[in-house]
């Protein structure tokens, strides 16, 4: 039988700890019993060391609410500052969400921000208030960002919770620093139609947020392998 190596083994527990991470995130405050979540398997520990993008798609029903969304994992040639620095940025916010027409800081509190989002496209759009907080890393390297639903502010959608957690995953092949990005996201978009027509394209939608990180860090981040050295004659 095929062994984990060490690296595999830290890849795999990573996968179990984010998805806890998402179930805990809602369920605590919110829902009660959580969906069955796809364990971390040798497989998907593989496929993250080969830089493919890991995802669990995750459904949860409580209460009246259902709430869609899942878990990504995903490696990116980039500092884990850079993306630290990204998801603090709300101006880059229109390029990393998908259908987002605006991205507006509207508050700050205790140091978290208040981002006012509106999406669509030309037939739906919706507007809602997101609450950003940041959690740094105990080891100093990397940083976890929450963000919630304000349901004080007018908000399109009923309900939604999530966050980003940036590692620092040692170097590329090529030699570039790499960040394991991990992304989980639960939205309840309503009851009625628009649920029937949209969750299942919303739940898409949301779990393409990695490749869209990892598009803007190729274009915007300064992370490349270093050049080759010349030999001298």
């Amino acid at each position: 039988m095929w062994m984990m190596g060490g690296k595999s083994r830290k890849r795999a527990a990573r996968v179990a700890a984010g998805v806890a991470l998402l179930i805990g995130l809602v369920a605590a405050p919110r829902a009660g019993q959580a969906g069955e979540v796809a364990p971390a398997s040798e497989e998907a520990a593989t496929r993250l060391d080969r830089g493919e993008t890991v995802v669990f798609d995750q459904t949860l029903d409580s209460k009246g609410r259902r709430y869609v969304g899942g878990v990504t994992y995903t490696m990116i040639d980039a500092d884990p500052s850079e993306l630290i620095g990204l998801f603090g940025d709300v101006s880059a916010y229109r390029q990393v969400l998908p259908r987002t027409r605006q991205a507006r800081l509207v508050g700050m509190n205790d140091g978290d921000l208040f981002v006012e989002l509106r999406q669509g496209n030309s037939m739906v759009e919706t507007a809602y208030t997101i609450r950003v907080h940041r959690e740094a890393d105990e080891r100093g390297a990397g940083a976890t960002y929450r963000f919630w639903l304000d349901r004080t502010k007018p908000h399109g959608i009923e309900d939604a919770w999530g966050y980003f957690r940036v590692e620092p995953a040692g170097e590329s092949p090529s030699g570039s620093p790499r960040t394991l990005l991990t992304y989980g996201i639960l939205v309840d978009i309503g009851p009625g139609l628009v649920r029937d027509l949209f969750e299942e394209r919303l739940r898409q939608l949301a779990l393409t947020v990695p490749q869209r990180v990892r598009e803007y860090a190729l274009a915007h981040f300064h992370a490349h392998p270093p050049p080759p050295r010349q030999l001298r004659t």
